[in-house]
């Protein structure tokens, strides 16, 4: 019997595919991207951090 994925599991899934996507399409359209892929969960932490440090 197959085993459910978890909502974080679905999300971190459909993100992934999200980026994939855009970078395929960027591709086709002859784009290139410059700039270094983060990780959905490091983004969050760096953003919840620079929240705190400046006050909103």
């Amino acid at each position: 019997m197959p085993h459910r994925l978890t909502e974080k599991q679905k999300v971190t899934l459909w993100q992934q595919r999200r980026a994939a996507s855009y970078q395929a399409s960027c591709k086709l359209s002859g784009y290139t991207l410059n700039e270094s892929a983060v990780p959905a969960g490091q983004a969050d932490d760096r953003l919840a951090s620079l929240r705190r440090q400046y006050g909103e």
